[in-house]
């Protein structure tokens, strides 16, 4: 299946309100295919920045594939899930991001944090392209990683899906930040996964409570796909005499 079919399968069969994205890790810029646009090109800031769970956002809502560097991220956390390296030592960033109210409690929790997701090396990549699914490719703008929006049951429909003839489980993945937890982890690992994102990525992406994020290596998508006609739908529960405490 092409990455359109993949998208307008998804969408029409599970009623999702928003289109998957894909994202394509690229080593360098020299890599990068022929009329992908820079982040910002038509903003006309000199120097546009923004967060990269925001961009994945404006790609939510329908912007066109355009790729995105080390230069215009706002935050460490993104920049470190994009393998461009971090902006700032961790030392530095511990002001604003150890201690009551903030991300975590202590240092070493915020180092544990990061190592569980398998972070890329820093500068294993030089660009980051993103980009609606259905306007990606199977050659230049082949993804990496489909992220997926959408209601708990329209995520379990999915999940369930891809493990009907494997018996495959999902795991999720949480406590840590949401461009960290979808990026390098599943890129590394192979698999899929799920997670309720984070106070910050929830808020780049403009994502509703009732919301969460389905993450996919692009090769493994299909299996989900192709199955989803498959599934069950109803439960036979109704069927019986249940007792119920009170």
């Amino acid at each position: 299946m092409t990455p359109e079919q993949l998208s307008q399968t998804l969408v029409t069969s599970e009623e999702l309100v928003y289109h998957p994205i894909a994202v394509k890790f690229v080593t360098s810029l020299s890599e990068l295919p022929e009329g992908i646009h820079k982040f910002g090109a038509s903003s006309g800031e000199r120097l546009p920045k923004s967060f990269l769970c925001a961009m994945w956002g404006d790609c939510l809502r329908g912007a066109a594939p355009f790729y995105t560097t080390r230069e215009h991220q706002l935050c460490g956390g993104g920049a470190i899930a994009a393998g461009f390296g971090s902006l700032l030592p961790l030392e530095v960033a511990e002001k604003f991001m150890i201690g009551d109210g903030k991300l975590f409690g202590t240092m070493k929790a915020l180092r544990c944090s990061m190592e569980s997701t398998m972070p890329f090396e820093d500068g294993e990549f030089e660009a980051q392209i993103i980009g609606p699914l259905s306007a990606m490719n199977n050659d230049t703008l082949r993804p990496d990683v489909v992220l997926i929006v959408c209601k708990p049951y329209q995520g379990q429909h999915i999940l369930r899906a891809y493990g009907f003839d494997s018996g495959e489980l999902v795991h999720g993945i949480a406590g840590g930040s949401t461009c960290e937890m979808v990026s390098s982890y599943v890129k590394k690992t192979g698999k899929p996964t799920f997670t309720l994102g984070d106070t910050g990525g929830n808020a780049g992406l403009s994502l509703e409570p009732d919301e969460l994020l389905l993450a996919f290596p692009y090769d493994k998508l299909e299996t989900a796909v192709s199955n989803l006609s498959r599934i069950c739908r109803t439960s036979t529960m109704h069927r019986h005499t249940i007792v119920h405490e009170r």
